[in-house]
């Protein structure tokens, strides 16, 4: 979610919508992983891809992929939400 705020405007927010990992290596339990998600280069209207990387503490990548999300009117995502729950 920080990856993306640069992206939003007032009264927007991101939904995610598909994810793309591929897991390359093991990490023992207990280990440290950073994850670091980049930015797009470009913006495909109101789509965002970042490319994302899990590092443990010897450097080795353990995970890469990407990640999609939408921005969204806020308002409007919380109304669509709300009336799918009064649905089900």
């Amino acid at each position: 979610m920080r990856a993306v705020v640069a992206f939003l405007g007032k009264g927007q927010t991101s939904v995610g919508t598909a994810i793309r990992i591929e897991h390359r290596r093991a990490t023992p339990v207990g280990a440290s992983v950073e994850i670091t998600a980049t930015p797009p280069h470009e913006v495909a209207g109101s789509h965002l891809t970042f490319h994302v990387r899990a590092v443990d503490g010897s450097g080795k990548v353990v995970a890469a992929g990407e990640i999609d999300r939408a921005v969204v009117d806020w308002q409007r995502f919380l109304a669509s939400v709300s009336a799918a729950d009064a649905v089900h």
